[in-house]
Parts: structure tokens; C-alpha cells; sequence
């Protein structure tokens, strides 16, 4: 049924999943609208909503806790078997900063984070079976700090762009949720995780988290080891950790916090 003055139809029980390099997901219904987030290849969907024309369906994200508006004809439903498949089950996540797929008889061109659903227990050589091309890894392995810091440098000089997560355009929080997922472990809107450490403490692959209070924003920077840090500014960078706190105090309120969180155990 139609919701009462609204132009909106809900859905329950629809899924879908990406199929193309990039899926935009808007915060309202139109093309000039906000970009919330991107959807990578491989990643899934709910869909619970679409407008009375079915012109755009809305989406929500699960493994992020985000969701937004979605053109229709870039949508591809799956069943629901399907969906609880391709999370739960293991698959490869791409980690190359370009990699590549045959795909309905053609190249499909792959950015990080995006997911094949195959897992290191199939018994063919899955990356010949599907003609992909660059380098992956499984997703039901965590990363260690070396490989952390490996992915995290995979977006070094990625501009920022709100709402994007790939190395055309990234936007700061999801970036590094994006890197995490990469290397195995979750972080959900608003759900920082690991556990807070001294940073005097930190060690390689650690999280900074510089919290300006009056603003309620907080900046995010992977600690590289011998005193770098990467962070996003106008660009992914490298930059001296104290350079980077200088560079925050400078540009915030008095009031501020600092947070460092341990992803690796």
C-alpha cells in the first residue's frame, strides 16, 4: 500500500546486488540530489521503497547502516536466499587499485573493495573461471597491520568527494570503513571499531580519530609507523602525525579529542 500523502511505495523481502563498477546511491530521489554513498561491484542491497513511478528504489546497505536513492534501471534483485548467500558465505574482495572481470562478454573494470563470491575453498581455479585480472583476498581473513597499511595506501592521492568510496572520489569516514572492510573487519555508520589505545601506544595500522566537540565531526587517519599518518584532506596524503594535528587544531574549535583505537589484536 501506498504511504498516505507521500509519493513513496513500500517493499519488503527485495534485494539486490551491484553489477556495475559503481552504483551512486542519492539522498532524495533525483539526479541534482546529495550523493550518500556508492555501492561497489558485488555488494548487496535491501531494497524497501520506490517511488509511484518506479523511476528509483530506495536502498539500504547493511554493511554500512547507509542507504538512499537508487536509479531504477541500475538495479539488480536478487532472492532472498541469494542475498543471506552472498553475506554469509565467504568471497574475494578486490584489492588492487584497477582490476578486471569478463563480464556478459565483456571487461568490467573492478576498484577496491569490490567483491567476487568465490572463496579460496572452491575446487576450480576460480580466477581463471571468471577471467579476472589484478590481485584479491579472501574476505573471512583479517588482515594483519602490514596488509592494513598496504590497503590503506591503495587510496594515497584519491580526491575527496562527499559520499564516495573509491579512488576517483572519497569521502573521509567512509574511506576508512572502506579500507577496514577491505581488510576483513566491520565498521557500520556511527560504530567506530576496535578498542582505545595510548597513542603513545599506537603501533602500524592503528586508527587516529581528532574529535572537534563543538562541531560533532570527527577526522580519521591510519597510522603508518615512524610518526606518519594518512589522512584526507582536499586528497589522500601522508603526512607527519604531528603536521596532521597541527593542521586539525588549527582548523577547529577549542574543543577537541583525540582517540586512538586498535583495529588488529
Amino acid at each position: 500500500m501506498q504511504k498516505e500523502s507521500s509519493s513513496e511505495w513500500p517493499l519488503i523481502d527485495a534485494f539486490g546486488i551491484c553489477r556495475q563498477t559503481i552504483l551512486p546511491v542519492y539522498r532524495q530521489p533525483t539526479f541534482d540530489s546529495a550523493l550518500v554513498t556508492q555501492l561497489l561491484f558485488g555488494e548487496c542491497y535491501q531494497i524497501n521503497g520506490l517511488t509511484a513511478d518506479r523511476q528509483w528504489f530506495r536502498v539500504y546497505h547493511e554493511d554500512t547502516g547507509m542507504g538512499g536513492w537508487v536509479w531504477a534501471t541500475l538495479i539488480k534483485e536478487i532472492t532472498g536466499d541469494e542475498y543471506q548467500k552472498f553475506l554469509n558465505q565467504d568471497f574475494q574482495v578486490v584489492t588492487s587499485p584497477i582490476a578486471a572481470i569478463e563480464y556478459l562478454g565483456s571487461s568490467l573494470y573492478l576498484l577496491p573493495g569490490s567483491r567476487l563470491h568465490f572463496s579460496e575453498l572452491e575446487l576450480f581455479n576460480w580466477q581463471d573461471h571468471v577471467g579476472f585480472t589484478g590481485n584479491s583476498r579472501p574476505h573471512v581473513l583479517k588482515a594483519d597491520r602490514e596488509q592494513l597499511v598496504q590497503i590503506g595506501l591503495c587510496f594515497l592521492n584519491a580526491p575527496f568527494q562527499a559520499g564516495g568510496r573509491s579512488i576517483f572520489g572519497i569521502d573521509e569516514e567512509q574511506g576508512f570503513a572502506l579500507i577496514l572492510a577491505i581488510a576483513g573487519y566491520s565498521w557500520k555508520s556511527g560504530k567506530i571499531p576496535g578498542k582505545s589505545v595510548e597513542p603513545e601506544d599506537a603501533l602500524p595500522g592503528d586508527l587516529f580519530i581528532f574529535r572537534d566537540l563543538e562541531k560533532q565531526k570527527s577526522h580519521f587517519g591510519l597510522f603508518l609507523g615512524s610518526e606518519e599518518i594518512l589522512w584526507l584532506d582536499n586528497r589522500m596524503k601522508v603526512s607527519d602525525l604531528d603536521e596532521w594535528e597541527d593542521f586539525l587544531r588549527n582548523n577547529t574549535g577549542d574543543q577537541v579529542s583525540i582517540d586512538t583505537r586498535a583495529i588488529v589484536t
